[in-house]
């Protein structure tokens, strides 16, 4: 049977946070999210979700038309979970992982669906306490989708060094840039997408999963670039929760600036055929942006040249200037490179620590910079 795509004649924008409950007193992480979430729906105007702990939520932005609306959206939905959250004496904020909690203390939102999840994956589920930015782009045709996400998986170390905020797990220094990917790729449907021809394709697949159990919903697939036939988008789920608006929406306008791009290209017709080197090289290009993060070397699967990831996210700027200016967002992709200047998540994390000695005063960081930025 064909599954539908839901075409998007515009490339709309879509932003989901996954945001940290703390414990104001301890800084460690707070079971809140039943509650928060009771107090939430009574709110006009707030999109606030469950996952998978009870330690976390996710703010999700409406169907946006550029980067300004997104960026009043998700502005709105921070100050109004934030107030909620003060009143019981909780802080919000994001990264990858939160710096010192021990998962085995974690508590599973009590849902179905996650206590499907628990019940299937068991440690895998308990240890899932991680924290992501996904951003979903419209896209008209499912074709044209999987067109987009197998040359978006060249950008997935990009995207990931950028974003990096997770370098600490259960109170130890991972030696990551980002442990949350680690994580994710643990999962049977998560980590990189499989080489996929066209839309057809992936139907079969899909239903090939869906018939024989292995998932319920395209929700259960976790790859880092998914096709979302229900929204009609490509949704980019590899990079780590970053920790300011100001890096967020950076993030949102490098996506959004490379679907249009790479779709604007389908369009014209000058859409090179998928090297199949693409994906055999993709893991190690990966793992140089969870291991080493800007500073990575990448493979080009065409030439087989090498170049540092910091240097190929420069090239990529230059390359999306016309695009950005098309978008009406050159201000926010310009904070790419303060990024690039100033260090990702985890490098500032690293720094915060080297000075303090303490998680907890990165914790208190990561609490303010979600304030300020």
């Amino acid at each position: 049977m064909p599954l539908a795509f839901t075409n998007s004649p515009k490339p709309t924008l879509g932003i989901e946070v996954e945001i940290q409950l703390i414990d104001r007193v301890t800084k460690n992480l707070s079971s809140a999210a039943v509650p928060l979430l009771d107090e939430a729906s009574k709110v006009e105007g707030l999109t606030l979700k469950a996952e998978l702990s009870q330690a976390m939520a996710e703010i999700n932005t409406e169907i946006c038309d550029d980067i300004a609306q997104a960026r009043a959206s998700l502005a709105r939905q921070l100050d109004r979970v934030r107030a909620l959250a003060d009143k019981r004496g909780i802080d919000i904020a994001v990264s990858g992982t939160h710096p010192f909690q021990d998962w085995r203390e974690r508590q599973i939102f009590p849902d179905p669906r996650h206590i499907d999840i628990l019940e299937k994956y068991q440690w895998l589920a308990r240890r899932w306490t991680t924290f992501g930015l996904h951003v979903h782009v419209g896209v008209r045709g499912g074709d044209r989708a999987i067109h987009i996400l197998n040359t978006l998986i060249s950008y997935i170390p990009h995207l990931l060094a950028l974003s990096a905020s997770s370098p600490y797990w259960g109170g130890t220094d991972t030696g990551l840039m980002s442990c949350r990917a680690a994580v994710l790729e643990s999962f049977p449907t998560g980590g990189l997408p499989y080489y996929l021809t066209d839309w057809k394709a992936f139907e079969k697949y899909f239903e090939t999963l869906m018939s024989t159990g292995a998932i319920k919903s395209i929700k259960d697939i976790y790859w880092d670039i998914r096709p979302h036939f229900d929204f009609g988008t490509v949704e980019v789920r590899v990079c780590d929760g970053l920790p300011n608006l100001k890096d967020t929406m950076a993030l949102a306008a490098l996506i959004h600036c490379l679907v249009v791009w790479i779709d604007d290209q389908y369009q014209k017709g000058r859409s090179q055929k998928v090297n199949m080197q693409r994906y055999w090289l993709a893991p190690e290009n990966k793992w140089q942006a969870v291991r080493y993060g800007f500073e990575g070397i990448l493979i080009n699967p065409e030439s087989g040249e090498r170049s540092v990831i910091r240097e190929d996210i420069e090239r990529l700027l230059a390359n999306l200037a016309p695009v950005a200016d098309s978008l009406n967002c050159a201000q926010e992709l310009a904070g790419v490179r303060d990024i690039l200047k100033a260090g990702n998540s985890t490098m500032r994390q690293r720094e915060i620590f080297a000075k303090t000695k303490s998680l907890v005063a990165v914790v208190e960081w990561l609490i303010e910079e979600l304030k300020g930025g």
